[in-house]
């Protein structure tokens, strides 16, 4: 039988599989990697967007190049703009818990309320 021994060569392969643990908030990430991903210099995602702003300033006039103002743009491209990410959410638009299935082309939710609230929390 050609797919239990697929299966049985997947299981061969992949003894253990377990699930990967949900995003870590930024206080659990290693105390010397906080300063990074709270730095508007480096444009951390923990940084405060004003800062940011300031900084893409800063390194326009230290490169010699004008930076786009986006509050002239259409309200589309202010609005794409504007987003910003969840620091728990892997990609943007994605909300945390949620799984991706490349070969699939889909988006797998969960369906209990309960896993739904972990994630979230």
């Amino acid at each position: 039988m050609p797919t239990v021994d697929r299966a049985l060569a997947l299981l061969r392969k992949y003894p253990r599989v377990s699930p990967q643990n949900i995003s870590d908030l930024p206080g659990s990430k290693p105390p010397a990697l906080i300063p990074f991903y709270a730095n508007a210099e480096s444009r951390g995602y923990l940084a405060d967007p004003e800062e940011v702003a300031k900084s893409r300033i800063w390194l326009a006039q230290k490169y010699g190049y004008h930076p786009f103002d986006f509050s002239s743009s259409s309200e589309s491209t202010q609005k794409l703009m504007s987003m910003r990410k969840d620091p728990r959410q892997i990609f943007h638009g994605l909300e945390p818990g949620w799984l991706v299935s490349i070969p699939d082309k889909a988006v797998l939710k969960p369906k209990s309320d309960l896993l739904d609230a972990y994630h979230k929390s």
